[in-house]
């Protein structure tokens, strides 16, 4: 069932609607202010339809998912080995280790002897070691990533899954052919 002017229905009749209502308020305007006011006043009215039309379809836009939040770093046996904390700062994104899942008998304060420069001797709980990741849309890239076990910094990019819920973080040397991934989730 269609209501007058458009307010319900098919898309096209509510278009119809609109375009009918903008010409009716031309005829009466063309009718009290003369041929040239009603013209000008057409087209501002005119730019003003589209300007918010406009804005409603920004504002409509889906926002990507980012990689900032919790994750659970997984190793090779899917065993939780860490939460990282990946943060945006500026236009780029680092993760911090946020929470470390120890063996029974290691070092409950574990610190980074063989990272190099100013984490050495750091400690590893809230040690920055991924750094530099610049987003294009679900990837990231250009940044490294600091294994604290080695000492070693490799290159790294990123890849967050659609939804949002499963982050691929590979490390490598080079080309990305030459490194390792994980594929962390989202902590709830």
């Amino acid at each position: 069932m269609q209501v007058f002017c458009g307010l319900k229905g098919s898309g096209r009749s509510r278009r119809a609607a609109r375009t009918g209502r903008l010409i009716w308020r031309i005829v009466i305007m063309r009718r009290t202010l003369g041929i040239v006011e009603a013209v000008r006043a057409a087209s501002m009215l005119f730019i003003v339809q589209v300007m918010l039309v406009a804005s409603t379809a920004i504002q409509a836009t889906p926002r990507l998912p980012t990689a900032a939040g919790v994750w659970k770093q997984l190793d090779e046996s899917g065993k939780v080995g860490a939460l990282v904390t990946i943060t945006q700062e500026g236009d780029v994104f680092v993760g911090r280790l946020s929470r470390l899942f120890l063996e029974p008998g290691d070092d409950p304060n574990p610190v980074c002897e063989s990272c190099p420069g100013d984490k050495h001797n750091q400690p590893v709980l809230g040690l920055v070691f991924i750094e530099g990741m610049k987003q294009s849309g679900l990837d990231y890239n250009g940044g490294t990533v600091l294994d604290p076990d080695t000492g070693k910094t490799y290159n790294a990019k990123m890849s967050l899954s659609p939804d949002g819920k499963k982050l691929t973080v590979r490390g490598y040397l080079g080309l990305s052919v030459f490194g390792r991934s994980q594929t962390w989730t989202r902590a709830e």
